[in-house]
């Protein structure tokens, strides 16, 4: 394990409910990061996420973000429901912070590069569920993970060995990590597009965009 992350400053921003946000949290916490979890939800509210993280040396800023929590990160980590043209991530990115979500970290990082992305407006679970069944048929430790529920990215990043097949279904915003660092998966598949996420995209066009990353 590199030691690139000790005793750097990290803002994970959007802790959640869904296993992401801890799962970025821990995998930071193991290699030695500074880490400071933001999230506008209070901690009544994040009970459950917070209860996985406890005995890590990890601080907390809740029911609201800080600006100076911001100005200080060496890098931020945006979840879900982060928009990019967030006020915060423009002050982390002005302060000269790396800003990344969980997908981009799983593909600098991740052992295994044998990976099948499966990206889609409509099916995009299924698909994904029914490559990894059909592949551990041949490759028993062949993994399963990305936007489906309890299966974050971060989870899995270091139990993959060398070659391990590894199925990925991906949201459009993990996509648009992907965009920043230049990657894709090994082998890519899209479902479909249709009309969707329009209350985070400014257009059909943009949201394309984003599923293009792939």
């Amino acid at each position: 394990m590199n030691n690139e992350f000790k005793n750097k400053k990290v803002l994970v921003m959007g802790l959640g409910l869904h296993g992401g946000g801890v799962a970025a949290a821990r995998w930071l916490v193991k290699r030695g990061a500074d880490v400071t979890v933001t999230d506008l939800r209070d901690r009544k509210a994040l009970k459950s996420s917070l209860d996985k993280l406890k005995g890590l040396k990890i601080k907390y800023a809740l029911g609201g973000h800080n600006a100076e929590d911001f100005k200080m990160a060496d890098m931020a980590v945006q979840n879900p429901g982060v928009p990019y043209n967030s006020p915060y991530l423009k002050i982390a990115k002005k302060f000269g912070a790396e800003i990344v979500n969980e997908a981009a970290l799983f593909f600098k990082y991740a052992k295994s590069k044998n990976i099948i992305g499966i990206t889609g407006t409509k099916g995009k679970s299924t698909t994904s569920t029914l490559v990894h069944k059909i592949l551990r048929a041949k490759w028993p430790k062949s993994l399963l993970a990305g936007n489906i529920r309890d299966t974050a990215l971060l989870n899995i990043a270091d139990r993959a060995e060398k070659n391990t097949p590894i199925v990925l279904e991906l949201s459009s915003w993990q996509l648009e990590g992907l965009e920043k660092i230049r990657t894709s998966p090994r082998i890519a598949a899209i479902t479909n597009i249709y009309q969707d996420h329009l209350n985070r995209y400014p257009s059909y066009q943009a949201y394309v965009a984003a599923k293009e990353n792939i």
